[in-house]
């Protein structure tokens, strides 16, 4: 399966590719542990891309894009869980706690 086809199937907002936060060791990572049925539960690995970026500890400008990444995720309850991981993690940044706050809107 190519990995551009397991993101459709694993629900993946278009976002995360056009931003480039798919590298290849998160490809690897994702779609070694894939097997048929887990598309069931799709927000398990959309959370697993999440918290494997907010490991690399990013700088505010990932966290942004994952922040807003988290208002267009199909899973809200997750997605609620990933913006307080990344409120933890930016501390008293300005732009990241905003793009926490606001709903991102697609243009």
């Amino acid at each position: 399966m190519k990995h551009s086809d397991w993101l459709k199937l694993m629900q993946f907002p278009p976002e995360w590719t056009a931003w480039d936060l798919i590298p290849p060791e998160l490809v690897a990572l994702q779609l070694s542990g894939y097997e048929p049925g887990h598309e069931d539960a799709s927000e398990h690995d959309r959370h697993g891309a999440f918290q494997w970026w907010l490991m690399q500890h990013p700088g505010s400008e990932v966290l942004v894009q994952l922040a807003r990444l988290s208002w267009v995720d199909p899973d809200q309850l997750m997605a609620h869980d990933v913006r307080n991981c990344i409120a933890r993690q930016s501390g008293d940044d300005i732009e990241v706690g905003e793009a926490l706050a606001i709903p991102y809107r697609r243009a």
